[in-house]
């Protein structure tokens, strides 16, 4: 009785132990309160989510920390507000906690498996790309690869970023 009552403290002693989180210090990056979110007509969309950290590691060919499981992310993409044409994003994240990295993206199209898919670019200038997403709906991106497959995330965390706020 005693070595099952043991057993059963040390799992949810593991079950309760905080993850080791990459998280980032953007402007107003620690809540979803949609009062600090920025907003107006040249943003598109601010997306947050989670994912794995040590694949996103190897496909940016960074160093990260061994002990990293997860990234927390932050999007904000900019339009102009008249044409709605991509201008500029902001990214929190693992290596760019403060300051967030920012630059140009644009929309191009085309995945493997679908031609027509709307793939959000970061930095379309860098040959090697930086990083792309598929616009699976208005309030939903995923995560793709070099070669715009899509990532496949773990039990705890997907490739996936929503929509925040409105």
């Amino acid at each position: 009785m005693k070595a099952i009552l043991l057993s059963l403290i040390a799992c949810s002693a593991l079950l309760a132990a905080p993850e080791t989180v990459s998280d980032f210090s953007a402007p107003s990056a620690s809540t979803n309160s949609p009062a600090k979110l920025p907003s107006g007509p040249d943003v598109l969309g601010v997306f947050e989510g989670r994912s794995p950290c040590q694949e996103i590691v190897g496909l940016l060919s960074a160093t990260g920390r061994e002990a990293c499981t997860k990234i927390k992310w932050r999007l904000v993409l900019y339009q102009d507000p008249v044409t709605r044409a991509p201008t500029t994003y902001v990214l929190g994240g693992f290596m760019w906690r403060n300051p967030p990295r920012t630059g140009k993206w644009t929309i191009v199209k085309g995945t493997p498996i679908d031609a027509n898919a709307t793939v959000y670019q970061l930095d379309p200038d860098d040959p090697q790309g930086f990083l792309s997403f598929v616009k699976a709906d208005d309030n939903i991106l995923f995560f793709l690869d070099k070669d715009r497959n899509l990532l496949i995330g773990n039990i705890k965390h997907s490739y996936t970023l929503n929509r925040v706020g409105r």
